[in-house]
């Protein structure tokens, strides 16, 4: 308790005769007051004479109503003698009253009492604010946590809309935007629209309203979307404000979720059209695609590679890469080690494999040759998973490269008939010679021979044999037909033998011949090419031949061979007689061949002009020439290059302006035994 008040009047001081005393001893402040002057405000108490009170009732008053529920006791000290009255009149100000004379024992223990009464008072008053403030606590939480259980009750509606799979878009859109009224705090008030899709839903009985909270869907990939939730008025009870933070906090969190299962079902979507798109693709593209998983096994087949693989025509034992009903063989007809195959490359490197070349067997005969492009399928944990293989069916490239190769070896023996055609033409008329020759050599002999027989004939006659012979024998003209005629004969046979084996080498270098690589004589290649193409050189270089004798065969395609020797030997032959054109000289083309290990190394030289550097370094592409318009297509060394890279030859090629040009072939050994296997 703090300082407690004495009012005194007629010059007696009671409270320092005494009650002042006793209030201090108990452990009160007290103050003497003077009447008529405003009451100091840290005082909690008031003793006073009744005439005081009366006199200064109001200030009293005033001052016991600022003190609120604490309260500002007051005890009234009456002259003896007032009746109930003046009691009743006194008690309007103050709490307690005492009737004089009193002691100051009694009038401390009647304070002391009221100040008790008064401070258990202030305690039951504080306890029934905290009690009050509690119950409000409690009423705000529990309302607090309905609104959450309510907020997590639509957040869990929401979630099961969003779940249910397959729905159409628009039902989703109007069972979500039906779930957010009844969870909002004045749920007849509130409005919600949905802009989505480029369309509109709105709860029944919409209206827009100034108090409104709009929500954009992020996530959704739509920028117009957005979550609107409209008020008509504000709160009743908080006019300031239109949307509380639980109901702000709400329509964020549906809006995030709605914005994240549009982004879901956009990639859905996307997802679906891209599976759909890749299905039709695989359906659509002109090449086979295969999976292999990591044994080899096959797990997916477009129909472009059941129909090129064959598959429903097969019985396969194990359906599997390598397996021997597909019979997989190299380009050049070797079976295809399994190592060799693209799917074993892929697996043992992990990078892709581009256009390899191989053929497979077909269930009803002969072979399909394929490009085969490989690349790996890796899983999580960074193995290889499956590999994918794509192949094209390159059976009739194949067979059109024949032909064209075919075709193109045709062409050059047509451009070098006239020539072939004056090598034949050489022997034929100096065989016919001396045929006319023979013919006359025989009519003389017949002349001879009958005038013998006549003369044997006449024994009675003027005629003698034996001067006849003479006479014959004396013939300087029969003598010459006699003694040239063997050699007539010899010359013939030489020049039909020479005929022959013209024919044979055109005959040998124009047939189409195998399409698989075999054995091949490198020097009977090279004197077959020179005896077709003898038209072309002979009158521009002398052609000088270096070939060992005990030269392994190589492998390829005969024709083949022959098409790049041809192609060199005319290019060398070309170049020479340009050089030459004023002088009307010739050169040399120089053909050696020797082994050099795995393979025969075959160069054909030249003295020509030679090449730049720019020229040479491209002199195998295609359609370039360096020969006037209609004299070059640019497709002959073209050719030369990719036959050789087919049969795993290489080239290279040496030359310098001034210093000829010499083309040096490496052709593979033929292995005897791999062949005939």
């Amino acid at each position: 308790m703090g300082a407690i008040g004495i009012w005194e009047e007629n010059g007696r001081r009671f409270g320092e005769a005494g009650l002042g005393a006793r209030l201090s001893a108990l452990g009160h402040d007290t103050r003497v007051l003077v009447p008529g002057q405003p009451l100091a405000a840290d005082l909690d108490a008031l003793a006073a004479e009744a005439g005081l009170l009366a006199l200064h009732g109001a200030a009293v008053a005033a001052r016991k109503i600022e003190a609120g529920a604490v309260g500002f006791p007051v005890l009234a000290v009456l002259p003896s003698g007032s009746d109930d009255a003046a009691v009743a009149a006194v008690l309007g100000v103050a709490d307690e009253v005492i009737r004089e004379p009193v002691g100051p024992a009694e009038l401390a223990a009647r304070l002391g009492k009221l100040l008790e009464l008064y401070s258990q008072a202030a305690d039951c008053c504080a306890l029934t604010l905290c009690r009050e403030r509690q119950e409000a606590a409690l009423a705000e939480a529990t309302a607090a946590l309905s609104r959450r259980v309510s907020a997590l009750d639509c957040l869990s509606k929401v979630h099961a809309v969003i779940q249910r799979f397959g729905q159409p878009r628009n039902r989703l859109y109007k069972d979500i935007i039906a779930l957010l009224p009844p969870a909002m705090r004045r749920p007849d008030a509130a409005h919600v629209r949905l802009l989505v899709d480029g369309a509109v839903y709105e709860t029944p009985g919409f209206r827009s309203c100034a108090h409104s909270l709009r929500i954009p869907l992020a996530g959704s990939a739509q920028p117009e979307a957005a979550l609107e939730i409209h008020y008509e008025t504000p709160d009743p009870k908080q006019p300031g404000i239109a949307f509380y933070e639980d109901e702000a906090e709400l329509a964020l969190l549906v809006a995030q979720r709605l914005g994240r299962t549009l982004s879901r079902l956009g990639a859905e979507a996307a997802l679906a059209r891209e599976r759909e798109f890749s299905a039709l693709l695989m359906d659509a593209l002109p090449g086979g695609v295969l999976r292999f998983n990591r044994h080899g096994a096959i797990v997916f087949s477009n129909p472009r590679a059941a129909a090129i693989l064959e598959l429903q025509q097969r019985v396969l034992a194990g359906n599997v890469f390598d397996d021997a009903g597909f019979g997989a063989a190299d380009a050049e007809g070797r079976p295809l080690a399994r190592a060799d195959h693209p799917f074993s490359q892929v697996l043992a490197t992990g990078k892709p494999v581009y256009d390899a070349a191989l053929s497979v067997a077909r269930p009803a005969g002969g072979r399909r040759f394929l490009s085969v492009s490989a690349a790996p399928l890796f899983a999580p944990d960074g193995g290889i998973d499956e590999v994918v293989v794509n192949m094209v069916d390159i059976s009739g490239q194949k067979a059109q490269e024949r032909q064209l190769a075919h075709a193109l070896k045709l062409e050059s023996l047509g451009q070098l008939a006239a020539g072939i055609a004056h090598e034949i033409n050489t022997p034929v008329q100096y065989v016919l010679g001396n045929l006319e020759f023979l013919a006359n050599a025989f009519g003389r002999l017949i002349e001879t021979l009958d005038g013998l027989a006549a003369a044997a004939l006449d024994a009675e006659g003027d005629l003698c044999l034996t001067e006849e012979l003479a006479r014959m024998l004396a013939d300087e003209e029969l003598r010459f037909l006699l003694e040239e005629s063997p050699s007539a004969i010899r010359e013939s046979r030489e020049g039909l033998d020479r005929v022959t084996g013209i024919v044979l080498s055109m005959k040998r270098f124009s047939h189409p011949g195998a399409e698989l690589p075999m054995a091949v004589d490198v020097g009977q290649a090279v004197a077959d090419t020179l005896a077709v193409s003898r038209g072309a050189w002979k009158f521009a270089a002398d052609v000088r031949l270096d070939i060992d004798k005990d030269l392994p065969p190589v492998l390829f395609v005969p024709g083949d061979l022959h098409q790049v020797l041809l192609n060199i030997i005319v290019n060398a032959a070309q170049a020479i007689e340009e050089q030459h054109a004023a002088t009307g000289g010739k050169g040399h083309i120089d053909i050696r061949a020797a082994q050099n290990g795995p393979v025969v190394e075959l160069a054909v030289a030249d003295d020509g002009p030679g090449m730049s550097e720019e020229v040479r370094q491209r002199v195998f592409d295609p359609f370039f020439t360096t020969k006037p318009v209609g004299k070059g297509t640019g497709q002959g060394l073209a050719l030369v290059h990719g036959i050789l890279k087919r049969h795993k030859a290489r080239v290279e090629v040496l030359s310098a302006p001034g210093q000829g040009t010499s083309f040096i072939l490496s052709l593979p050994v033929a292995n005897l035994p791999e062949i005939g296997r």
